[in-house]
């Protein structure tokens, strides 16, 4: 033993652990500042691109085609577009959940350490867990 008080000892402990755990926290903060920063660039220069892009291809269809064609591949561009911008929302939507699940699990294994730390819990319930 160190020559500590138990006491001393398991407050040591404690916050050390709760140290680390909130270090991780603040990683992932971090982290997810830096993947939205990079997010909302890439999707800025992606619309910026893709409305000069559809707007070259609806000048050259709209010379291309006939006027009975135009109708169909003008309304046709519009709901396959809709289609894909659902589909977008959804997988943005999906990794933004994702990254959140990492902080939740971080600040609920603060909770188990803390509950370890009280006696509420022992390592057999933590060899369990894994």
């Amino acid at each position: 033993m160190s020559g500590k008080p138990p006491l001393r000892d398991a407050l040591d402990t404690i916050i050390e652990l709760l140290f680390v755990r909130f270090r991780l926290a603040r990683i992932e903060f971090i982290a997810q500042k830096e993947r939205m920063v990079r997010l909302g660039v890439l999707a800025l220069s992606m619309v910026a691109l893709f409305f000069m892009a559809f707007i070259s291809l609806l000048f050259g269809l709209n010379e291309v085609l006939s006027p009975v064609a135009r109708i169909w591949v003008f309304f046709g561009l519009g709901v396959v577009l809709l289609v894909l911008m659902a589909v977008a929302c959804v997988a943005m939507v999906r990794n933004l959940a994702g990254q959140r699940r990492f902080l939740e699990q971080t600040l609920k294994d603060v909770q188990e350490d803390v509950a370890y730390l009280r006696g509420r819990r022992d390592m057999d319930d933590w060899s369990n867990k894994g």
